[in-house]
């Protein structure tokens, strides 16, 4: 899973500003070939990971520093945002595999005060169909802010609001439309799951992906509902994302894309979740799955290119940082696409299209 079988290019291209392996082998050589001079010709800064279930393909860390003044690379930790609810997705599909959860149940079962939730299922909140306000990109109509002062704000951007503040003011909001009418993305959704599998399970969202997922997989760096563990700089002056606990579930993991490729794999081996599971998951209902969008979803699509079927991705971004876990040939041979940076940027389109064409 490190660099051993990989060649390390750093020395020949003479930049400490650009670290890149890749493999030797020659099924490979195009792609490497492109994948370099996309990276030598783009602004592609932070890490990129490009790798089958059998090979690493290409790895980079480029034109960002980590806290220790050194180039990024695919070890480096990153916050990923809202790629965050593949993870909790999965959770979820475990506990119905268990039987401790169905799809069918109604969110009032877990939210009896929740009138407004009466026809809520949690299929809806898995597919972005709840009609539930996104609190992150309408915060302050979620939270009504005409009636509070500055303080009542700073305790959420400092992760100091509660469950139950939370949910106070998430009940006296109507509902963008009728659950299951309509697909609209919100982050509270996943947050309203992240609840629902505390309740289940009795641990809190930490402690339960990091012993359902990150420990029996082996992703020693990647973390939940933590502060002070990212190593990359942001190069955005809004810095580091401070209110992890108000965001879990939903966007508050922080990981490499070493160990998103052990998630990625170990996912499409059955090891996460059944193959029945993630069927379901990649029923991309109204564009959206669970935890998984349709190309039809994503920012890099060009105007009059075709929309792969054959592609599903999540996206996440954070306060300074924008993350990609693309898988190509979801029936076939997989190629997985994972890329971190500390800033927002759209060089990486022509690294999508590079892969896009290898599997043509």
């Amino acid at each position: 899973m490190q660099y051993e079988n990989l060649i390390n290019v750093t020395e020949e291209i003479g930049n400490p500003a650009e670290k890149m392996w890749y493999s030797p082998k020659a099924e490979y050589a195009g792609l490497v070939q492109k994948l370099t001079d996309v990276v030598n010709a783009e602004d592609i800064r932070g890490a990129v990971l490009v790798a089958t279930d059998d090979d690493i393909i290409w790895a980079s860390g480029t034109r960002s520093k980590d806290i220790n003044g050194e180039t990024v690379s695919p070890l480096t930790v990153f916050e990923i945002g809202s790629v965050t609810k593949t993870f909790t997705a999965s959770l979820v599909f475990r506990l119905v595999e268990e039987g401790k959860l169905s799809l069918a149940d109604r969110v009032t079962d877990y939210f009896p005060e929740y009138a407004k939730a009466e026809d809520m299922t949690v299929y809806d909140l898995l597919h972005m169909q709840s009609g539930i306000l996104d609190f992150a990109d309408e915060f302050e109509k979620f939270f009504d802010m005409r009636n509070k002062d500055k303080a009542f704000e700073q305790s959420f951007r400092n992760d100091e609001m509660s469950d139950g503040v939370f949910l106070e003011n998430l009940y006296k909001l109507d509902l963008k439309f009728t659950p299951s009418s309509d697909t609209a993305y919100s982050n509270t959704n996943y947050v309203l799951l992240a609840m629902i599998i505390e309740r289940l399970t009795g641990k809190t969202y930490k402690e339960y992906i990091e012993e359902t997922i990150f420990e029996p997989l082996g992703m020693s760096s990647s973390s939940a509902v933590s502060v002070g563990d990212v190593t990359s700089v942001p190069e955005q002056e809004e810095g580091y994302h401070k209110a992890q606990r108000r965001a879990r579930g939903a966007g508050d993991i922080h990981s490499t894309v070493i160990d998103m490729l052990k998630f990625d794999r170990a996912y499409f081996a059955e090891k996460i979740v059944s193959k029945d599971s993630m069927a379901a998951m990649m029923k991309l209902d109204g564009g959206y799955g669970c935890g998984w969008m349709s190309e039809g979803f994503c920012w890099w699509q060009e105007n009059g290119e075709p929309k792969g079927s054959d592609l599903i991705f999540h996206s996440g971004s954070t306060l300074s940082y924008i993350c990609d876990n693309i898988v190509f040939g979801v029936s076939g041979r997989r190629v997985y696409l994972i890329m971190m940076s500390p800033c927002f940027t759209d060089a990486t389109k022509p690294i999508i299209g590079s892969c896009k064409k290898y599997l043509r």
